[in-house]
């Protein structure tokens, strides 16, 4: 589910991981997102690696796992309308590929 109102972001997706996998692939996602946006400045994870802060240029996001989902929330105000589209798909992108569940 992508839900966007700008200037927010909220993205939900669910996992199907074990927590301990779903914190490893939050790792995952927030290397590609650094990869890929190339201007993270600080990035905060919480002390059990479950959460995440990304500050970027005009946006921060915060991105987190559950036992179920993977949730991204944020506020891209300073992005304005036609950097913000491309960043909002390419977040939802990542998270997909990145928590999708590997075949055997």
């Amino acid at each position: 589910m992508l839900k966007q109102a700008m200037p927010s972001i909220s993205l939900t997706i669910a996992h199907r991981q074990t927590q301990e996998e779903a914190r490893r692939r939050l790792e995952t996602a927030v290397h590609e997102v650094s990869k890929r946006l190339g201007s993270v400045g600080r990035v905060e994870w919480s002390a059990d690696r479950s959460r995440v802060k990304l500050e970027i240029v005009g946006a921060w996001l915060e991105i987190w796992v559950d036992d179920r989902d993977v949730h991204a929330t944020g506020d891209i105000t300073g992005l304005g309308g036609v950097i913000s589209g491309p960043l909002v798909s390419g977040l939802n992108q990542i998270l997909q590929q990145t928590f999708r569940k590997q075949l055997p």
